[in-house]
């Protein structure tokens, strides 16, 4: 599909899976203060996707709306409307997965996830840049946003956090100096573990066999235990949560693990296999606070959103920023990201629509013939 085609040809049909909620968050997050030239939501919408999904400059996003009618602006109109809809844009799309099955249960904390992404310059066929991100879920926003070279890794040491915020982040981020860093600047951790990058210990300083530990859980059963790490002289208690995974889902995990060891070039550790059957995270958070059964819900949140920033890379080729400046560079990437909802839904309509409303043929399998039928 031509991305042009979500603003201009479908615009009518997308703007009908868009929250309820447009016009009055809209004002509500201060991206409609003004109504001069932008009169609706909708149109501030569609001048966010010209720029973020179409990837048109500053420049040929002024000039679009002025020849498709949406408004007569300036490009540097454009860029001050599109600053001040950044926080409005983050709701659309929190709002947009929620109502397709995010889950909206968030703990009495507020939340932070970390998450990054790797980037490559036209031509590149290695990463030449990592991109950052940091965002706050009570307030639905994107809270922080680097660009770094490639040698500038995943860490939480990287993020400034809140005292008393929970900080969600996948196994990337699973290392001791990170989660020390959290928990010196009095923040809470919830991070998926990889078996290897974390060692951890009992409560009574004894080395822990975590996949030995984890192979005591049976399908659909959750394990928590009290275990702590150890980092630069200092002792971090933590409790490690898990569950072990479908088959089918293991068995995905597992193709994945023997696909990246042969790309490599090295043999695949057995214990990967046996940990692939689990899905464990590290919290310092008590049970009274997050029980395991809503840690691992709110970890699945993070993981939501992991899948709409692969969109942009799968289905939008993301390769470059439009834009360095925070506000700006929320925008675009709030615009992409809603951009491949927007195309991922439409492909799905597609395999399922009729022009006259139904399906002519009855869809159920019908046995086949026998010959003697036949005959």
């Amino acid at each position: 599909m031509d991305n042009t085609a979500v603003i201009e040809s479908e615009w009518q049909y997308v703007l009908k899976m868009m929250p309820p909620d447009l016009e009055e968050s809209a004002v509500a997050k201060l991206a409609m203060t003004r109504r001069r030239e932008i009169w609706e939501a909708a149109d501030l919408l569609r001048l966010a996707l010209a720029y973020g999904l179409c990837d048109y400059s500053l420049r040929e996003t002024a000039a679009w709306a002025r020849v498709i009618g949406v408004a007569r602006l300036s490009d540097v109109a454009v860029m001050r409307r599109l600053q001040r809809a950044s926080a409005w844009l983050g709701h659309v799309v929190v709002r947009w997965l929620q109502e397709r099955g995010l889950s909206t249960w968030v703990p009495p904390l507020p939340v932070r996830i970390v998450d990054a992404t790797a980037l490559c310059g036209p031509g590149s066929t290695g990463t030449d840049w990592r991109l950052h991100l940091g965002l706050d879920l009570a307030q639905e926003r994107i809270t922080s946003v680097e660009v770094t070279t490639a040698e500038g890794g995943e860490s939480l040491r990287r993020h400034a956090l809140p005292a008393d915020q929970i900080v969600l982040a996948d196994r990337g981020y699973g290392h001791r100096a990170g989660l020390a860093s959290a928990l010196e600047q009095k923040a809470h951790v919830l991070v998926r573990l990889n078996w290897q990058n974390c060692p951890l210990e009992t409560r009574s300083a004894e080395p822990l066999d975590l996949v030995t530990s984890l192979e005591l859980l049976a399908v659909g059963e959750l394990g928590d235990w009290p275990v702590q790490f150890r980092c630069q002289g200092q002792t971090y208690p933590l409790r490690l949560i898990a569950v072990r995974k479908s088959q089918a889902a293991t068995e995905k995990e597992q193709v994945h693990i023997r696909h990246e060891a042969r790309a490599k070039g090295r043999q695949v550790d057995r214990r990967s296999l046996r940990a692939a059957h689990f899905i464990y995270v590290v919290t310092d958070l008590s049970e009274e606070l997050l029980p395991a059964a809503q840690a691992l819900e709110l970890y699945r949140l993070r993981w939501q959103i992991e899948i709409a920033f692969k969109r942009l890379k799968g289905l939008l080729h993301l390769d470059h920023l439009r834009a360095r400046q925070e506000e700006l560079a929320s925008a675009y990437l709030y615009a992409k990201m809603l951009g491949a909802l927007i195309i991922d839904e439409l492909y799905q309509e597609a395999t399922t629509f009729f022009p006259w409303g139904f399906p002519l043929l009855d869809q159920t399998p019908q046995p086949m013939a026998r010959a003697a039928d036949a005959s």
